[in-house]
């Protein structure tokens, strides 16, 4: 007998609880349930008890509904569970996420999300063209081609790096941007002229070669020693076999390089830190709102003082409260033609910055320092840690 595929359906025991669930609700016993069902040998409550503990792998769709019928029930009370799963992948699609996964294995995390887009976009693309989706074996191929472009895409760009660095040029930092733009070219047109289409080789090269704006700049020499370098380098992997390899890095490509190490993931922190902030922007503007200048305000233009006093915190969050930046931008948010063309008092906006500039200062310092560091704030509230240089 040919063995049953293991994704295959089976008696799930979450099956036989809901029928238990149906035999209670109908208050039988599992012995009142078999009689009820027209078993009347002794010992005919077994049948139910397995089914009910999911001990009967493939019981018939006749046995199922004859159980249901002496609970007064209908296949309407299990579709839940039998739609959870139908709604799961089918065996082939399952295979083809584990030979997905094996393409994906050895990738570093930056290709590896890339190459999860890939795929993403081929059956979104499929399904905004109302198109089936390709085979499993297509997408595999196609995302397995993928990953493979991006690592050797990566390569090229090592490679370039390498041969500025061997040959001692200085191209400078905008140079050095054409000339992997240029590479990336050039590799474009050897990757394209493989095989039988060798021929074509030249004339791909002297058409994608072409300077570009911005390059005519870059000095010559260094354009042909990146091309002669590349067309060295795609010549060796080719006659060794890896540019059809599967996409699998070596090892100083995978190592961590100079010593850098992954950020830890401090969101939640972040998101604690924004929290707290902004509680203490509120209880700021509960003090300032009971100050004698507003108290005769319309309560509408309240929202509009609101807003000021937050922006004076991002103020005082971006600069020294004593420097002359700070007092710059005071000033200018006193005298927005915008807000003092809505009833805004320069004079007022002043007053307040007196108020809460001192105890905002105070305020900010129990906070204790960013999570991320360094911090950008924006007229928001909303944290924005700026980034540090690698």
């Amino acid at each position: 007998m040919k063995k049953r595929a293991g994704d295959r359906f089976w008696f799930k025991p979450e099956l036989g609880k809901r029928l238990r669930e149906l035999r209670f609700k109908a208050g039988l016993t599992q012995q009142m349930l078999a009689v009820a069902m027209g078993s009347q040998r002794k010992g005919n409550h077994t049948v139910v008890s397995r089914l009910e503990n999911g001990r009967m792998a493939n019981p018939g769709i006749g046995l199922v509904a004859d159980y249901l019928r002496a609970c007064r029930a209908g296949f309407a009370d299990i579709l839940g569970v039998l739609d959870r799963y139908t709604a799961r992948q089918t065996v082939v699609e399952v295979e083809a996420s584990k030979a997905l996964a094996k393409v994906r294995e050895f990738l570093p995390a930056k290709i590896d999300r890339a190459v999860e887009r890939f795929d993403r976009g081929i059956k979104r693309r499929a399904e905004e063209k109302h198109e089936p989706l390709p085979e499993p074996e297509v997408r595999v191929k196609r995302s397995r081609s993928f990953a493979l472009s991006q690592v050797w895409a990566k390569r090229v760009r090592r490679r370039v790096v390498g041969i500025i660095e061997t040959r001692h040029l200085r191209p400078g930092p905008d140079n050095e941007r054409h000339l992997q733009n240029y590479a990336a070219r050039v590799w474009s047109a050897l990757n394209r002229s493989r095989g039988r289409r060798v021929g074509r080789r030249p004339a791909l090269l002297e058409q994608v070669t072409t300077l570009r704006a911005g390059e005519e700049a870059v000095d010559p020499e260094h354009l042909q020693a990146v091309r002669d370098g590349l067309i060295e380098f795609f010549r060796k992997a080719e006659m060794a076999g890896q540019l059809d390899a599967a996409p699998q890095l070596e090892p100083r490509e995978t190592q961590l390089r100079y010593g850098f190490e992954p950020k830890p993931d401090k969101r939640p922190e972040r998101d604690a830190w924004d929290k707290a902030r902004e509680a203490l922007v509120e209880q700021l503007w509960q003090e300032t709102s009971r100050m004698p200048e507003l108290a005769g305000l319309d309560p509408r233009r309240l929202l509009l003082w609101r807003s000021v006093v937050r922006q004076l915190c991002s103020i005082v969050d971006h600069q020294a409260p004593e420097s002359d930046e700070c007092r710059k931008q005071v000033e200018a948010l006193a005298t927005d033609e915008h807000y003092t063309s809505r009833g805004r008092d320069p004079v007022l906006v002043r007053r307040l910055a007196e108020v809460v500039i001192p105890l905002w200062e105070e305020l900010r310092s129990t906070l204790g320092p960013h999570p991320c560091g360094c911090a950008t704030v924006g007229t928001n509230g909303r944290v924005r840690p700026t980034r540090q240089p690698e």
